[in-house]
């Protein structure tokens, strides 16, 4: 009985202390992740502004809010 309480107790805690980490898989990236990566790379560094105008269709923006090139996937 004893015995019991004492492994029900040791298996809580180990579940509490290691299971978030269990549970913490890589997500796979979704499409709007994988669009907006792929804009930084035509538009030129991860700070560049974009705006996508239509679907498959991106306006990259100079730092001054201009216009740059517009391009597609």
């Amino acid at each position: 009985m004893k015995a019991a309480i004492v492994l029900s107790l040791l298996l809580a805690f180990a579940l509490g202390a290691f299971g978030p980490s269990l549970d913490a898989a890589p997500q796979a990236p979704t499409a709007h992740d994988r669009m907006r990566s792929a804009a930084q790379a035509m538009c030129g560094s991860e700070n560049a502004a974009w705006q996508e105008v239509s679907p498959g269709v991106i306006q990259c923006f100079t730092t001054g809010g201009r216009k740059l090139k517009r391009t597609t996937k």
